[in-house]
C-alpha cells in the first residue's frame, strides 16, 4: 500500500502555522534586540548618573571648602593680618592703650617692614603671597609690673596683625626704696614682632612704587 501526500491540503493548512510561527520567532527576536538595546542604554544612564553624582560631590565639597577658607580669609583681613600693614592704626592703638592704663611714658620704634623667607615655598600661593615682619621696640616707664601685662594683652587684642613678644626686661627704679603708686617705679623696654601677609595685589602696588 502506497500514501501519496496531498500537498495542496498541507500547504492549504500549514501556510497559516508557518506563517505566525515565523512572525512569533522575529517578534521574540526583535524584542531580545530591543531588551539588550535598552539594558545597554540603561547601563550607560546609570554609569553617566554616577558620574554626576560623584562630579556634584566634588563640586559641593570644593564649594565648602572655598566658603570655609573665604570666611578664615575675611576673619584674617579684619584683624590686620591680611593686606597692607596699617601702622597707623598701630600707632593709634598705642596711644589709646597708653590713655586707658594712665601709663606715666611710653616711648616707640617700628623698624621698615622687611620680607620673611619662608623655610618652604608654597605650591598653592606660587609666589602670589608674601609674609612680611616689622619690628617694635617699646620703652615704657610703669608703676607696677602688672601694667606691662595689662599694655601687652591689650596691644595683642586690638592691634591690627599677628603679633609676638620677642623679648622684655624690667629694671627697678630706685631699688630698696619703697614702691610709690604716683612714680615711675619700673622701666621696661620690649621687642615685638608683627606679622603681616600681603597678597598679589599689594606686592603688584608695591613693585611699582
Amino acid at each position: 500500500m502506497t500514501f501519496e501526500m496531498d500537498w495542496a491540503y498541507l500547504r492549504r493548512n500549514m501556510l497559516l502555522p508557518l506563517v505566525s510561527a515565523i512572525m512569533s520567532l522575529a517578534t521574540l527576536l526583535a524584542t531580545s534586540m530591543f531588551h539588550d538595546s535598552q539594558q545597554n542604554s540603561h547601563l550607560r544612564f546609570s554609569a553617566n548618573q554616577s558620574a554626576v553624582h560623584e562630579d556634584y560631590a566634588a563640586l559641593v565639597y570644593r564649594r565648602r571648602l572655598v566658603d570655609r577658607y573665604h570666611r578664615r580669609y575675611n576673619a584674617l583681613r579684619d584683624l590686620g593680618f591680611v593686606g597692607e600693614e596699617r601702622r597707623l592704626d598701630w600707632l593709634e592703638t598705642l596711644r589709646v592703650t597708653t590713655e586707658d592704663l594712665v601709663l606715666p611714658r611710653v616711648n616707640y620704634a617700628i623698624e621698615p617692614q622687611l620680607q620673611v623667607i619662608a623655610p618652604t615655598d608654597s605650591i598653592l600661593a606660587d609666589g602670589q603671597v608674601q609674609i612680611r615682619l616689622s619690628h617694635l621696640r617699646l620703652e615704657m616707664g610703669l608703676l607696677h609690673e602688672v601694667d606691662l601685662l595689662r599694655f601687652i594683652d591689650q596691644i595683642q587684642e586690638q592691634a591690627p596683625g599677628l603679633i609676638k613678644i620677642d623679648a622684655c626686661s624690667l629694671i627697678r627704679n630706685n631699688v630698696g626704696s619703697v614702691l610709690k603708686a604716683n612714680q615711675v617705679n619700673l622701666q621696661a623696654t620690649c621687642s615685638l614682632q608683627i606679622f603681616s601677609v600681603v597678597t598679589s595685589d599689594v606686592i603688584d602696588k608695591d613693585a611699582q612704587s
